[in-house]
């Protein structure tokens, strides 16, 4: 345990280094999130280059690890792991051309379609969910449903902290949150996986330290390759892990319900899905006099207490828990909303 806190401490700082040195390129290059006004709240140009230093936290401190103690590494193939960096790769290129150029939605999307198709290939899939009455359904005999499974896990969670990005360090908190749970049960003895634990808590460390320049009032935003990076990566550790996808979706859960329940109501008004709008619980949270920090922290407090119970429980628990969770995000949506008007 101490060499995987002492490898997220390594990440923090290497990812607080790396997006101080980034924060004047960004600024030279135009690499900037300038305010509009609207949905955006921050108030002057911020660079949008937290996803790199995170990923290069991660990256520094696991090819140190490589070579000084690989056993430290989880054993993948060779085309599982070149499905990881081309994916990463995928992402960040899109994800940095959209920060430049302002890319449409349905260019946008190719980036995050492309990379969770290129890991559902590799083989990294969701590879057997519990039952609730006991045992597991195991995916095994059916490898296609395995695939379209991981490929909308992946999609759901890159698209999750992407919309959720809208509040400064609501994101990164959260995603580092995720990851700490993940660590968590890692090193239990019904799940001990010493080596996805470390890199959980490598995630989590980098996450974490770049909150330092991200949490209110921001010096760097995560950016748009960021922004999916850190859901991608929290994804892929709940299936490594072995498809510990409840509790990744139970710190998430609150953030999860809100997007999708803006997506219907979107459709239900005939708004394109893609257009932003001022709706999301995080949005109606400040438009009622919470502010910023308080808001960024009733999520951080929600995620942390729902994501430590599931630690607690088996799968019929956890199901109860994302039921109150889907609960609690819908009637807050609609008080909010009532007392805003």
């Amino acid at each position: 345990m101490m060499t995987s806190i002492f490898g997220g401490i390594a990440a923090a700082l290497v990812a607080v280094c790396v997006t101080l040195m980034l924060i004047p390129i960004a600024r030279r290059i135009g690499l900037v999130d300038i305010p509009s006004g609207g949905r955006k709240v921050h108030k002057k140009p911020t660079a949008l280059v937290g996803g790199f230093g995170i990923l290069i936290g991660v990256v520094v401190v696991l090819m140190g690890a490589s070579h000084v103690s690989p056993e430290l590494l989880p054993v993948l193939s060779a085309e599982k792991w070149t499905a990881l960096i081309a994916a990463t790769i995928i992402i960040f290129l899109i994800g940095t051309i959209d920060d430049l150029h302002n890319l449409s939605p349905r260019v946008q999307i190719i980036g995050p379609i492309v990379a969770a198709i290129l890991v559902s290939m590799s083989g990294i899939v969701v590879g057997k969910i519990t039952n609730p009455s006991g045992g597991v359904f195991s995916f095994d005999s059916f490898p296609l449903f395995a695939g379209v499974l991981t490929f909308a896990w992946l999609m759901g969670m890159m698209y999750s902290t992407k919309l959720l990005d809208g509040l400064d360090g609501l994101s990164t908190g959260l995603s580092g949150i995720g990851a700490v749970m993940i660590f968590a049960l890692t090193q239990t003895h019904a799940y001990y996986q010493p080596q996805i634990g470390f890199v959980a808590l490598v995630f989590a460390g980098a996450c974490f330290g770049f909150l330092i320049l991200n949490f209110n009032p921001a010096r760097a935003f995560l950016g748009e390759g960021g922004s999916l990076f850190v859901g991608f990566t929290l994804a892929l550790l709940a299936i490594l892990s072995g498809s510990k996808i409840a509790t990744a979706l139970i710190v998430m859960g609150l953030p999860v319900v809100d997007v999708a329940r803006v997506i219907v109501e979107r459709k239900l008004r005939g708004h394109p899905v893609a257009q932003g709008d001022d709706q999301h619980l995080h949005h109606l949270l400040l438009a009622n006099g919470l502010s910023h920090r308080t808001a960024v922290l009733l999520y951080y407090f929600v995620g942390f207490l729902f994501g430590g119970l599931a630690l607690f429980l088996q799968s019929r628990g956890k199901i109860i828990l994302l039921v109150i969770l889907v609960v609690i995000g819908l009637l807050c949506a609609q008080a909010l909303r009532r007392k805003k008007i």
